[in-house]
């Protein structure tokens, strides 16, 4: 039987470095406190903009998280991750040293909310995790790519960052494309029904965690 060829999405799409963009800023107020806030557009699509939160001013090697969607948890706050206390987490550190907060509209981890879905329900009926759903779907583990958001660091004349994440992908990611990475540890305590993810993201996609047991 012949393999069908793993699907391509947007936030999987790696653009040339020399693709344009439109953008657009203001000054945004939060419960974390004031921030400035960047809008990098490449496209009509919402998957084609990129946001930035930023606090000024950046020391020399700023603190830098780049998340992407995960709407489930971040507005309808489900229990199975630790996407929305990551989310906070970061941007309460960024306010408090200085730094940027980047946030790729991609959800599922760039396989988009479609295939998100789909996934949570091969989880739910036949108990796979969500490395085995994306398997069964035949799904790119994590398709992300960072060449856009290499786009919004050099926006900011950055060349060196202290990266909020337990993802050594992401390190990898912005390491190939020119930047010189120091990891921050971004570990939120497991719950009962966030664990299973944890473990699946540090046993199977090779996430660093330090505290889970």
């Amino acid at each position: 039987m012949r393999r069908q060829p793993r699907q391509v999405t947007r936030c999987s799409f790696e653009p040339k470095m020399s693709e344009k963009y439109e953008h657009a800023q203001t000054e945004l107020a939060t419960h974390f406190g004031a921030f400035d806030f960047h809008c990098f557009s490449w496209g009509a699509h919402e998957e084609d903009n990129i946001l930035c939160l930023v606090k000024f001013p950046l020391p020399g090697e700023p603190l830098v998280r780049v998340q992407s969607a995960c709407y489930t948890a971040e507005i309808f706050r489900s229990l199975d991750c630790d996407c929305h206390e990551q989310l906070e987490k970061s941007l309460r550190l960024i306010q408090h040293t200085g730094g940027i907060f980047i946030y790729m509209i991609c959800d599922g981890r760039g396989a988009g909310l479609l295939n998100k879905v789909k996934g949570l329900e091969l989880g739910r009926t036949e108990g796979l995790d969500t490395s085995e759903a994306y398997r069964r779907l035949n799904l790119n583990q994590d398709p992300r790519e960072y060449s856009r958001v290499a786009k919004v660091l050099q926006r900011f004349n950055l060349e060196s960052v202290r990266l909020l994440t337990n993802n050594p992908r992401k390190i990898s990611g912005l390491t190939r494309l020119g930047f010189k990475v120091k990891r921050e540890p971004i570990e939120i305590p497991a719950t009962d029904t966030s664990r299973p993810y944890l473990l699946t993201k540090r046993n199977k996609m090779g996430h660093l965690f330090r505290h889970l047991d």
